[in-house]
């Protein structure tokens, strides 16, 4: 949902296939050499976290019978119970147990022959219970496809501060951050696939979402690949993009505020970060 430049004549940028999408981590040319670290980073977040992948973290909790402690690394459990705060800050509306519903409506591939809605929990269900350890009290199909790309952009920048690199942008599909002295030109891709407004953004992370274009017909309505209150597809035809200073919460947050302007500004107003909705841009433009 963006396009980035770089504000160095030196800049480099190099990319890669993770997450779903392909990842772009620009540094000075100086740096070049540290990238692969970051990249690392965030294959392991790619690798730990996926749904698709029949060795993952997820997986391995698919394959659970409930109330079985489950062994997973730390990270997965950073990024669940970082989702069972969202869980509860939002009343529920950000869950990343909805794996069941997305895979009815072809967003997700079945992990069963058939998927029984009635069978699968929610967050309230998942139990963190160590710094590696995660109970189910019952069946819940997680898919941390609405938070993990956020944690896995913050992880590479974390990687790349510490080996001091001075100045990092890392773009993992529209979810990024940014650190350094100096601004990052980021251009804003609209629900309709068209870039109309452009920014500045200086130590910072940015995520946007939007589902215009990626929608299915599936049990007699239309879906998308965000759930809202009740189970029922957000059907929003604007894009909508948060600024954090986590890309984690920027990430999840996008899809708070597709479901729920006014609930999504509030969590912000307490945690930190502002909303840019399409409609409000091009008003002021």
């Amino acid at each position: 949902m963006v396009e980035t430049g770089s504000p160095a004549d030196d800049g480099v940028t190099r990319c890669q296939p993770w997450l779903g999408t392909f990842v772009e981590i620009t540094v000075p040319a100086s740096a070049i050499d540290r990238v692969e670290m970051a990249f690392a980073a965030i294959r392991h977040v790619h690798e730990r976290m996926s749904f698709h992948a029949d060795d993952s973290d997820l997986a391995r909790l698919r394959a659970a019978v409930s109330g079985q402690v489950v062994r997973v690394d730390r990270e997965t459990c950073f990024v669940l119970s970082k989702a069972l705060d969202l869980y509860r800050a939002s009343g529920g509306l950000f869950d990343v147990g909805v794996g069941a519903r997305l895979a009815c409506a072809g967003f997700l591939p079945a992990k069963s022959a058939a998927i029984d809605l009635v069978a699968f929990g929610t967050c309230a269900d998942i139990e963190i219970v160590g710094e590696d350890a995660v109970l189910l009290r019952r069946p819940v199909l997680i898919d941390l496809g609405g938070i993990a790309k956020g944690h896995a952009v913050d992880r590479a920048i974390a990687v790349l501060r510490e080996a001091g690199v001075p100045a990092v942008c890392v773009n993992a599909g529209g979810d990024l951050r940014v650190f350094g002295a100096c601004g990052w030109p980021i251009g804003l891709r609209d629900a309709d696939g068209l870039v109309r407004q452009h920014l500045s953004l200086t130590e910072a992370a940015m995520a946007s979402s939007a589902n215009l274009l990626d929608r299915r017909e599936a049990e007699g309505r239309e879906w998308s690949p965000h759930i809202g209150a009740g189970g029922v597809p957000v059907l929003c035809d604007e894009r909508v993009t948060v600024i954090a200073d986590t890309c984690l919460l920027a990430d999840a947050m996008t899809k708070i505020a597709l479901a729920d302007r006014g609930l999504a500004a509030e969590m912000l107003r307490v945690s930190g970060g502002e909303m840019l909705w399409e409609s409000d841009l091009r008003g002021n433009g």
